[in-house]
């Protein structure tokens, strides 16, 4: 079991980011070819290919886009675009650009079935938990 100078060893400093921090569902999966409906004649999404489903967590990188003003004055933060990082345990597979991901479950109840791409990995001598750099896309996610 390595541990840093000084800390905690890492698969107990895993556990606990685990088990306190990764507490959504997270999937990632190769969206499907789209193909025309017979009855609608619209194009529709193939069936995904799932390549991981599992504990995680996705986190903006920074503050929304724009602010919405509703009726009652207060202003609602809506991010249109931009840099997420998605979390997952170390020993989870690795994204790739290909893939896109989603939350099933999450305790953001708006957060889940939102769509965002996957950018970038970055890569750890003392990996706690993996990053996963992933991009936003209103357009992805009926303009919201």
């Amino acid at each position: 079991m390595t541990t840093p100078a000084g800390g905690l060893p890492l698969e107990a400093a895993r556990r606990i980011v685990e088990t306190r921090l990764l507490t959504d569902t997270v999937r990632f999966f190769l969206p499907g070819e789209p193909y025309i409906d017979p009855d609608t004649l619209q194009e529709v999404p193939g069936e995904p290919t799932v390549i991981w489903e599992g504990a995680g967590a996705i986190q903006p990188d920074r503050s929304p886009d724009v602010t919405v003003r509703l009726n009652d004055g207060t202003g609602t933060p809506v991010a249109t675009s931009g840099r997420y990082r998605m979390l997952t345990p170390v020993d989870a597979p690795v994204a790739k650009g290909e893939h896109s991901v989603t939350l099933t479950a999450a305790e953001d109840a708006d957060a889940v079935g939102r769509i965002w791409e996957v950018d970038s990995v970055e890569r750890s001598s003392t990996p706690v938990v993996r990053v996963t750099w992933l991009t936003y896309d209103s357009s992805a996610n009926d303009g919201s």
